[in-house]
Protein backbone atom coordinates (compact mmCIF):
# COMPACT_ATOMS: atom_id res chain seq x y z
CA UNK A 1 0.00 0.00 0.00
CA UNK A 2 2.71 2.35 0.65
CA UNK A 3 4.17 2.33 -2.32
CA UNK A 4 0.86 2.52 -4.35
CA UNK A 5 0.63 5.83 -2.56
CA UNK A 6 4.01 6.91 -3.34
CA UNK A 7 3.64 6.33 -6.99
CA UNK A 8 0.43 8.56 -6.70
CA UNK A 9 1.43 10.61 -4.82
CA UNK A 10 4.52 11.20 -7.58
CA UNK A 11 2.40 11.12 -10.45
CA UNK A 12 0.05 13.81 -8.74
CA UNK A 13 2.90 16.23 -8.41
CA UNK A 14 3.41 16.12 -12.05
CA UNK A 15 -0.01 17.21 -12.38
CA UNK A 16 0.25 20.25 -10.00
CA UNK A 17 3.63 21.47 -11.54
CA UNK A 18 2.20 21.39 -15.40
CA UNK A 19 -1.05 23.51 -13.21
CA UNK A 20 2.26 26.57 -12.09
CA UNK A 21 3.71 25.76 -14.95
CA UNK A 22 1.00 26.68 -17.57
CA UNK A 23 -1.03 29.08 -15.33
CA UNK A 24 -3.95 26.50 -15.54
CA UNK A 25 -6.21 26.97 -11.54
CA UNK A 26 -6.18 23.98 -9.64
CA UNK A 27 -8.32 21.29 -10.99
CA UNK A 28 -11.90 21.35 -10.29
CA UNK A 29 -12.84 18.87 -7.13
CA UNK A 30 -15.02 17.07 -9.18
CA UNK A 31 -15.13 12.34 -5.17
CA UNK A 32 -15.86 8.75 -5.68
CA UNK A 33 -15.39 7.32 -8.83
CA UNK A 34 -17.76 6.09 -10.44
CA UNK A 35 -15.66 3.88 -12.40
CA UNK A 36 -12.50 2.16 -11.13
CA UNK A 37 -9.86 4.53 -10.31
CA UNK A 38 -6.22 4.01 -11.45
CA UNK A 39 -2.88 5.07 -9.90
CA UNK A 40 -3.23 8.35 -12.21
CA UNK A 41 -0.11 8.30 -14.47
CA UNK A 42 1.85 5.34 -12.34
CA UNK A 43 2.38 3.59 -15.74
CA UNK A 44 2.34 6.80 -17.64
CA UNK A 45 4.22 6.57 -21.16
CA UNK A 46 5.85 9.54 -22.77
CA UNK A 47 5.03 11.80 -19.26
CA UNK A 48 8.21 12.37 -17.17
CA UNK A 49 9.00 15.29 -14.81
CA UNK A 50 9.58 15.78 -11.24
CA UNK A 51 7.59 18.25 -8.35
CA UNK A 52 7.16 18.45 -5.10
CA UNK A 53 3.93 17.35 -4.01
CA UNK A 54 1.11 20.35 -2.61
CA UNK A 55 -1.24 18.45 -0.91
CA UNK A 56 -3.31 20.02 1.59
CA UNK A 57 -4.44 18.02 4.77
CA UNK A 58 -7.61 17.74 6.38
CA UNK A 59 -8.22 16.70 9.65
CA UNK A 60 -11.44 15.72 10.79
CA UNK A 61 -13.28 13.25 13.32
CA UNK A 62 -15.74 11.73 10.20
CA UNK A 63 -15.41 11.95 6.39
CA UNK A 64 -17.67 10.52 4.25
CA UNK A 65 -17.09 9.55 0.31
CA UNK A 66 -19.86 10.33 -1.64
CA UNK A 67 -22.78 13.18 -1.38
CA UNK A 68 -25.60 11.20 -2.26
CA UNK A 69 -28.73 10.36 0.06
CA UNK A 70 -27.13 8.43 2.47
CA UNK A 71 -23.65 10.22 2.71
CA UNK A 72 -25.75 13.48 3.09
CA UNK A 73 -27.71 11.96 5.83
CA UNK A 74 -24.90 10.57 7.62
CA UNK A 75 -23.65 14.10 7.28
CA UNK A 76 -26.67 15.40 8.77
CA UNK A 77 -26.99 13.23 12.22
CA UNK A 78 -23.03 13.45 12.59
CA UNK A 79 -22.61 17.13 12.34
CA UNK A 80 -26.05 17.28 14.84
CA UNK A 81 -24.02 15.05 17.63
CA UNK A 82 -21.37 18.00 17.21
CA UNK A 83 -18.59 15.82 14.78
CA UNK A 84 -16.32 17.83 12.52
CA UNK A 85 -17.84 16.24 9.32
CA UNK A 86 -16.36 16.39 5.65
CA UNK A 87 -18.34 15.24 3.07
CA UNK A 88 -16.16 14.45 -0.30
CA UNK A 89 -18.15 14.31 -3.41
CA UNK A 90 -16.80 13.70 -7.06
CA UNK A 91 -19.65 15.55 -8.57
CA UNK A 92 -23.75 16.15 -7.10
CA UNK A 93 -25.14 15.85 -10.12
CA UNK A 94 -24.02 12.60 -11.58
CA UNK A 95 -25.24 9.98 -8.76
CA UNK A 96 -28.78 7.76 -9.00
CA UNK A 97 -30.55 10.61 -7.02
CA UNK A 98 -29.30 13.31 -9.18
CA UNK A 99 -30.08 11.89 -12.47
CA UNK A 100 -33.71 11.14 -11.60
CA UNK A 101 -36.24 13.38 -13.18
CA UNK A 102 -38.71 13.08 -9.95
CA UNK A 103 -39.46 11.87 -6.78
CA UNK A 104 -42.91 10.36 -5.70
CA UNK A 105 -42.10 7.90 -3.27
CA UNK A 106 -40.30 9.72 -1.22
CA UNK A 107 -42.49 10.79 1.93
CA UNK A 108 -42.90 14.45 2.42
CA UNK A 109 -41.84 15.45 -0.64
CA UNK A 110 -44.41 17.02 -3.80
CA UNK A 111 -44.63 14.74 -6.28
CA UNK A 112 -43.15 16.93 -9.08
CA UNK A 113 -39.69 17.88 -7.01
CA UNK A 114 -36.60 16.27 -9.30
CA UNK A 115 -34.34 14.40 -7.72
CA UNK A 116 -31.42 16.78 -7.78
CA UNK A 117 -33.72 19.08 -6.30
CA UNK A 118 -34.49 16.99 -3.53
CA UNK A 119 -30.66 15.81 -3.05
CA UNK A 120 -29.52 19.73 -2.53
CA UNK A 121 -32.09 20.55 -0.17
CA UNK A 122 -30.28 17.26 1.62
CA UNK A 123 -27.24 18.55 1.07
CA UNK A 124 -27.59 21.74 2.12
CA UNK A 125 -29.71 20.57 5.25
CA UNK A 126 -26.09 19.27 6.33
CA UNK A 127 -23.89 21.94 5.46
CA UNK A 128 -26.61 23.98 7.53
CA UNK A 129 -25.54 21.94 10.57
CA UNK A 130 -21.61 22.29 10.14
CA UNK A 131 -20.80 19.67 7.25
CA UNK A 132 -17.67 20.89 5.37
CA UNK A 133 -18.74 19.85 1.25
CA UNK A 134 -15.76 19.60 -0.48
CA UNK A 135 -15.89 18.44 -4.47
CA UNK A 136 -12.86 16.27 -5.21
CA UNK A 137 -11.84 13.16 -7.28
CA UNK A 138 -11.30 10.19 -4.68
CA UNK A 139 -8.60 8.12 -5.96
CA UNK A 140 -7.50 5.70 -3.08
CA UNK A 141 -8.43 5.45 0.61
CA UNK A 142 -6.43 4.38 3.91
CA UNK A 143 -8.75 1.85 5.63
CA UNK A 144 -6.46 0.92 8.35
CA UNK A 145 -5.96 3.63 11.09
CA UNK A 146 -2.16 4.83 10.89
CA UNK A 147 -0.18 5.34 14.88
CA UNK A 148 -2.54 8.20 15.69
CA UNK A 149 -6.26 6.09 14.72
CA UNK A 150 -6.42 8.03 11.46
CA UNK A 151 -7.74 6.68 8.14
CA UNK A 152 -7.08 8.66 5.17
CA UNK A 153 -8.93 9.84 1.67
CA UNK A 154 -6.90 10.92 -1.03
CA UNK A 155 -7.72 13.33 -4.14
CA UNK A 156 -5.42 14.73 -5.87
CA UNK A 157 -5.70 18.28 -4.10
CA UNK A 158 -6.28 16.93 -0.43
CA UNK A 159 -5.56 14.24 1.99
CA UNK A 160 -8.17 14.02 4.49
CA UNK A 161 -7.67 11.98 7.88
CA UNK A 162 -10.25 11.15 9.90
CA UNK A 163 -11.57 8.81 12.84
CA UNK A 164 -14.27 7.78 10.78
CA UNK A 165 -14.36 6.62 7.29
CA UNK A 166 -17.74 6.51 5.64
CA UNK A 167 -18.08 5.00 2.34
CA UNK A 168 -21.04 5.97 0.37
CA UNK A 169 -20.52 5.98 -3.25
CA UNK A 170 -23.33 3.95 -4.70
CA UNK A 171 -23.61 1.72 -7.46
CA UNK A 172 -23.28 3.04 -10.49
CA UNK A 173 -19.33 1.62 -11.61
CA UNK A 174 -19.32 -1.06 -14.18
CA UNK A 175 -16.79 -3.40 -15.46
CA UNK A 176 -14.23 -2.45 -18.37
CA UNK A 177 -16.54 -3.08 -22.02
CA UNK A 178 -14.78 -2.02 -24.22
CA UNK A 179 -11.91 -3.39 -26.30
CA UNK A 180 -8.88 -2.76 -25.33
CA UNK A 181 -10.08 -0.35 -21.90
CA UNK A 182 -8.53 -2.79 -19.32
CA UNK A 183 -5.50 -3.83 -21.47
CA UNK A 184 -4.88 -0.10 -21.13
CA UNK A 185 -6.18 0.93 -17.94
CA UNK A 186 -3.32 3.21 -16.73
CA UNK A 187 -1.22 3.43 -20.21
CA UNK A 188 -3.55 5.94 -21.32
CA UNK A 189 -7.22 5.10 -20.69
CA UNK A 190 -8.57 6.67 -17.58
CA UNK A 191 -11.62 7.29 -15.97
CA UNK A 192 -10.32 10.70 -13.81
CA UNK A 193 -9.34 14.18 -16.25
CA UNK A 194 -8.78 16.20 -12.94
CA UNK A 195 -6.14 13.12 -11.85
CA UNK A 196 -4.28 12.92 -15.60
CA UNK A 197 -5.23 15.45 -17.61
CA UNK A 198 -2.22 17.37 -17.61
CA UNK A 199 -0.20 14.54 -18.90
CA UNK A 200 -1.87 15.36 -21.99
CA UNK A 201 -0.12 18.79 -22.79
CA UNK A 202 -0.79 19.48 -26.55
CA UNK A 203 -2.12 15.72 -27.22
CA UNK A 204 -5.25 14.35 -28.92
CA UNK A 205 -7.44 13.23 -26.59
CA UNK A 206 -10.76 11.19 -26.57
CA UNK A 207 -13.83 11.89 -24.00
CA UNK A 208 -16.81 9.06 -24.12
CA UNK A 209 -19.87 9.81 -22.59
CA UNK A 210 -22.77 12.09 -22.79
CA UNK A 211 -23.52 12.78 -18.73
CA UNK A 212 -22.32 16.39 -17.05
CA UNK A 213 -19.39 14.56 -15.46
CA UNK A 214 -18.24 13.56 -18.86
CA UNK A 215 -18.72 17.22 -20.20
CA UNK A 216 -17.40 18.67 -17.23
CA UNK A 217 -14.04 16.76 -17.39
CA UNK A 218 -13.95 17.39 -21.18
CA UNK A 219 -13.98 20.76 -20.56
CA UNK A 220 -10.91 20.90 -18.14
CA UNK A 221 -8.73 18.44 -20.45
CA UNK A 222 -9.05 21.47 -22.90
CA UNK A 223 -6.87 23.61 -20.51
CA UNK A 224 -3.99 20.84 -21.79
CA UNK A 225 -5.06 18.98 -24.90
CA UNK A 226 -4.11 19.69 -28.21
CA UNK A 227 -8.00 18.31 -29.52
CA UNK A 228 -10.52 17.09 -27.28
CA UNK A 229 -12.38 14.40 -29.05
CA UNK A 230 -16.10 14.43 -27.16
CA UNK A 231 -17.76 10.88 -28.49
CA UNK A 232 -21.33 10.46 -27.81
CA UNK A 233 -23.90 8.13 -29.07
CA UNK A 234 -26.78 10.95 -28.79
CA UNK A 235 -26.75 14.64 -28.77
CA UNK A 236 -26.95 16.44 -25.95
CA UNK A 237 -30.05 18.44 -25.40
CA UNK A 238 -30.25 21.65 -26.87
CA UNK A 239 -30.64 23.18 -23.38
CA UNK A 240 -27.76 21.82 -21.72
CA UNK A 241 -25.42 24.61 -20.68
CA UNK A 242 -23.03 22.11 -19.58
CA UNK A 243 -22.73 20.65 -23.09
CA UNK A 244 -22.90 24.48 -24.62
CA UNK A 245 -19.71 25.76 -22.79
CA UNK A 246 -18.26 22.48 -23.63
CA UNK A 247 -18.18 22.98 -27.74
CA UNK A 248 -17.30 26.82 -27.44
CA UNK A 249 -14.01 26.23 -26.98
CA UNK A 250 -11.73 26.40 -30.34
CA UNK A 251 -10.15 22.83 -29.54
CA UNK A 252 -13.01 20.41 -28.82
CA UNK A 253 -14.34 18.40 -32.25
CA UNK A 254 -17.61 16.42 -31.23
CA UNK A 255 -18.65 13.30 -32.86
CA UNK A 256 -21.95 13.28 -32.26
CA UNK A 257 -24.12 9.92 -32.93
CA UNK A 258 -20.26 7.91 -32.53
CA UNK A 259 -19.49 4.88 -30.90
CA UNK A 260 -15.97 4.05 -29.31
CA UNK A 261 -15.84 0.27 -31.07
CA UNK A 262 -12.37 -0.42 -29.79
CA UNK A 263 -8.92 1.24 -27.88
CA UNK A 264 -5.73 0.12 -29.55
CA UNK A 265 -2.14 0.57 -28.47
CA UNK A 266 1.25 -0.95 -28.26
CA UNK A 267 3.81 -1.59 -25.43
CA UNK A 268 4.30 2.49 -24.67
CA UNK A 269 -0.15 2.48 -23.97
CA UNK A 270 -2.55 4.33 -26.06
CA UNK A 271 -2.30 5.05 -29.95
CA UNK A 272 -5.65 5.56 -30.88
CA UNK A 273 -9.43 4.44 -31.17
CA UNK A 274 -11.73 3.08 -33.67
CA UNK A 275 -14.83 4.59 -34.01
CA UNK A 276 -18.34 3.94 -35.99
CA UNK A 277 -20.61 6.87 -37.02
CA UNK A 278 -23.80 6.07 -37.09
CA UNK A 279 -25.09 5.43 -40.47
CA UNK A 280 -21.32 4.28 -41.41
CA UNK A 281 -20.45 0.12 -41.40
CA UNK A 282 -17.32 1.04 -41.39
CA UNK A 283 -15.06 1.92 -38.73
CA UNK A 284 -13.54 5.37 -38.30
CA UNK A 285 -9.54 5.13 -37.20
CA UNK A 286 -8.48 8.46 -34.58
CA UNK A 287 -5.29 9.11 -33.34
CA UNK A 288 -5.10 9.45 -29.51
CA UNK A 289 -3.10 9.35 -26.74
CA UNK A 290 -5.34 9.43 -23.82
CA UNK A 291 -9.02 7.80 -23.62
CA UNK A 292 -11.25 9.22 -20.61
CA UNK A 293 -13.81 6.95 -20.26
CA UNK A 294 -17.60 8.30 -18.34
CA UNK A 295 -20.23 5.55 -19.01
CA UNK A 296 -22.51 4.72 -16.01
CA UNK A 297 -23.58 0.99 -15.10
CA UNK A 298 -25.18 -0.71 -11.71
CA UNK A 299 -22.10 -2.24 -10.38
CA UNK A 300 -20.68 -1.56 -6.62
CA UNK A 301 -18.27 1.28 -6.46
CA UNK A 302 -15.62 -0.43 -5.00
CA UNK A 303 -12.13 -0.30 -6.83
CA UNK A 304 -10.79 2.14 -5.09
CA UNK A 305 -11.13 0.34 -2.15
CA UNK A 306 -8.28 -2.03 -3.39
CA UNK A 307 -10.11 -4.80 -1.77
CA UNK A 308 -8.98 -3.28 1.77
CA UNK A 309 -12.79 -4.00 2.79
CA UNK A 310 -14.79 -7.05 3.17
CA UNK A 311 -17.33 -7.34 0.39
CA UNK A 312 -20.65 -10.16 -0.43
CA UNK A 313 -20.32 -12.10 -3.06
CA UNK A 314 -22.50 -9.94 -5.40
CA UNK A 315 -20.19 -7.49 -4.85
CA UNK A 316 -21.37 -4.83 -2.11
CA UNK A 317 -19.64 -4.16 0.91
CA UNK A 318 -20.22 -6.34 3.58
CA UNK A 319 -21.71 -4.66 7.22
CA UNK A 320 -23.19 -5.53 10.58
CA UNK A 321 -26.53 -3.77 11.85
CA UNK A 322 -24.97 -0.34 12.81
CA UNK A 323 -23.99 -0.18 9.01
CA UNK A 324 -19.87 -0.91 10.34
CA UNK A 325 -17.39 -3.10 7.72
CA UNK A 326 -14.66 -5.96 8.94
CA UNK A 327 -12.65 -2.61 9.67
CA UNK A 328 -13.50 -0.74 12.80
CA UNK A 329 -14.07 2.66 12.40
CA UNK A 330 -15.39 1.99 8.47
CA UNK A 331 -18.88 2.31 7.71
CA UNK A 332 -20.61 1.41 4.44
CA UNK A 333 -24.24 2.89 3.41
CA UNK A 334 -26.25 2.83 0.60
CA UNK A 335 -26.10 1.33 -2.86
CA UNK A 336 -22.62 0.59 -2.06
CA UNK A 337 -23.79 -2.55 -0.27
CA UNK A 338 -26.17 -3.33 -2.92
CA UNK A 339 -29.18 -3.69 -1.44
CA UNK A 340 -32.09 -5.03 -3.49
CA UNK A 341 -34.09 -2.19 -1.81
CA UNK A 342 -32.62 0.85 -4.08
CA UNK A 343 -34.93 3.75 -2.82
CA UNK A 344 -33.74 6.77 -1.53
CA UNK A 345 -35.58 6.47 2.03
CA UNK A 346 -33.80 3.33 2.67
CA UNK A 347 -29.79 4.67 1.18
CA UNK A 348 -31.07 7.89 3.56
CA UNK A 349 -32.13 5.44 6.57
CA UNK A 350 -28.24 3.66 6.05
CA UNK A 351 -27.48 7.28 6.91
CA UNK A 352 -28.98 7.32 10.22
CA UNK A 353 -27.97 4.13 11.32
CA UNK A 354 -24.70 4.89 10.72
CA UNK A 355 -24.19 7.99 12.40
CA UNK A 356 -25.69 6.54 15.27
CA UNK A 357 -23.22 4.21 15.33
CA UNK A 358 -20.44 6.16 14.57
CA UNK A 359 -21.52 8.33 17.30
CA UNK A 360 -21.37 5.36 20.23
CA UNK A 361 -18.40 4.98 18.34
CA UNK A 362 -16.33 7.98 18.70
CA UNK A 363 -17.43 8.34 22.51
CA UNK A 364 -16.84 4.75 23.55
CA UNK A 365 -20.62 4.01 24.56
CA UNK A 366 -22.16 0.89 24.80
CA UNK A 367 -25.62 2.16 23.52
CA UNK A 368 -27.24 4.35 20.52
CA UNK A 369 -27.99 7.98 21.46
CA UNK A 370 -30.93 8.65 20.01
CA UNK A 371 -31.38 12.22 18.28
CA UNK A 372 -34.04 14.01 20.08
CA UNK A 373 -35.32 13.77 23.46
CA UNK A 374 -38.93 12.97 24.82
CA UNK A 375 -40.19 15.54 27.42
Amino acid sequence: MAVIIQLLLASLSLANAYSVAFGAPAPIPLASAAQPPVAPGATRHRRAASAIVMMEEVECDVVIVGGGPAGCTAALYAARAQHKVVIVDKNPSVGALAITSTIANYPGVDKTMSGEHLLDQMRQQAVDYGTDYRRAQVFLVEADSDDDGYKKVYTPDYMFKAKVLVLATGAMGRKASFAGEEEYLGKGVSYCATCDGAFYKESEVAVVGTNTEAMEEATFLTKFAKTVHWITETDPKSDDHHAADLLSHDNVKHWSKTRLLEINGDAGGVTGVQLRRRGNDDPEPLDVEGVFIYVAGSKPITDYLEGQIECNEDGGVKVNEEMMTNKPGVFAIGDIRNTPFKQVVVAASDGCVAAMGIDRYLKGRKNIRVDWIHK
